[in-house]
């Protein structure tokens, strides 16, 4: 039977509605699980000048810090491009960025601790909106272009041209699943994650890449796929990588479950862009030509600004 026209439930409808969906952190917790609480950079840019993780381990029921120096294999989570540290050495480079994990037998344990690592910084001249970057020539990558026709030649012969620019800020995804992560070790050298994803295999090879382990020895499960809106493709990463970090060096069952302004601190957000146009258009309102240049606010790393500026520029055109 066609089922055009027919009445259909998306499949996973009645589970959200009745509310027995089960999510990342509605699972059964294994025993010995672990949480992580982020410390947070305050500054835009800023240069780590010391870093002292001591007086947290003095707090009952934390069970370790994790620092830069404690990855085994590439501190970086970049997807496109290897510029994305997973914990910053000596610089932060934006507003939230998390530049040490505390690692407790509870939430709460693990809370207390991160008030109490000791981070001092000098801060740095930052750049802070799309006009300035473009002043100082700031940008990821070259120039990208997409031409048909010769709307230089068509603009100036149009009846009417019209001129103008457009500035958006960015939007928080605001996912209803929070960035989460849970990783449980089989005692075998392999990790079992279940993130809260929406690329399993991306996630799996960034796990391994920063642990330095073969892509084998990391499993990746996503329970619910979908609703994320885009901000879980690749920004789900460097909270597995945590995670996993954490259960690597203490052989136990770790999690990272943020809170949601921890989510909105540390995580990307839909791009800030600024428009410039010119177009070219009848008395009866067709248009003739259009030129139009868009920026895209990429943030600290390049991400994934590139395809998400060009399916713009696709829809612009």
């Amino acid at each position: 039977m066609s089922p055009v026209g027919q009445r259909k439930s998306h499949e996973s409808a009645v589970a959200h509605v009745s509310g027995t969906a089960i999510y990342t952190d509605d699972q059964r917790e294994p025993a010995g699980m672990l949480s992580l609480w982020p410390v947070i950079a305050p500054h835009a840019r800023a240069r780590i000048t010391h870093l002292d993780t001591d007086p947290a381990l003095t707090v009952e029921g934390c069970v370790t810090v994790l620092t830069a120096a404690d990855i085994p294999g590439e501190n970086n989570t970049g997807v496109i491009r290897h510029d994305e540290v997973l914990l910053p050495t000596d610089e932060v480079s934006y507003h939230g960025q998390v530049v040490a994990w505390a690692v407790g037998e509870t939430e709460a344990a693990a809370r207390e601790a991160a008030a109490k690592i000791l981070v001092e910084y000098e801060p740095l001249p930052a750049i802070k909106t799309i006009k300035a970057a473009i002043a100082a020539e700031s940008f990821h990558n070259d120039l990208q272009v997409i031409r048909r026709g010769e709307p230089e030649t068509t603009l100036p012969q149009a009846e009417h041209r019209f001129a103008g620019e457009v500035e958006i800020g960015g939007q928080d995804h605001f996912y209803l699943e929070t960035q989460t992560s849970w990783v449980i070790p089989d005692g075998e050298g392999n990790l079992q994650i279940y993130a809260s994803t929406q690329h399993p295999t991306e996630t799996q090879a960034i796990v391994a890449h920063v642990l330095g382990l073969p892509s084998n020895r990391v499993v990746c499960t996503c329970l619910r796929m979908g609703g994320a809106f885009g901000g879980k493709e690749s920004q789900a990463n460097p909270f597995a990588a945590a995670a996993a970090l954490a259960s690597y060096k203490t052989g136990r069952p770790a999690r990272v479950r943020l809170r949601r302004h921890h989510d909105m601190l540390i995580t990307g957000k839909r791009h800030g862009f600024l428009g410039q146009y010119e177009v070219s258009f009848t008395s009866a309102g067709q248009i003739t030509a259009m030129k139009a240049t868009l920026v895209a606010d990429g943030g600290w790393s390049l991400d994934l600004s590139p395809p998400v500026l060009m399916r713009a520029m696709l829809h612009g055109g």
